[in-house]
């Protein structure tokens, strides 16, 4: 399980990345009078959510019982 702890925090790091070169450049090159501040609000709430959401779901449970596949 804790390969997939690992895996995840990694995931978690390189979409934050991804999400932080997309913001950037949305912010930098969107186009003034467009939805660009509105999608950059929307989908950073969507993001952190999901990200709290996940963390939340992680951080409550159980780790000591091992799962046998």
């Amino acid at each position: 399980m804790t390969y997939l702890l690992v895996l995840y925090f990694v995931f978690l790091l390189g979409f934050m990345a991804y999400s932080a070169a997309g913001i950037y450049h949305l912010w930098r090159f969107g186009y003034a009078g467009d939805l660009t501040r509105p999608i950059i609000i929307i989908y950073s709430f969507l993001a952190i959510s999901i990200i709290i959401v996940s963390l939340i779901a992680i951080l409550t449970r159980d780790w000591s019982i091992v799962v046998n596949f």
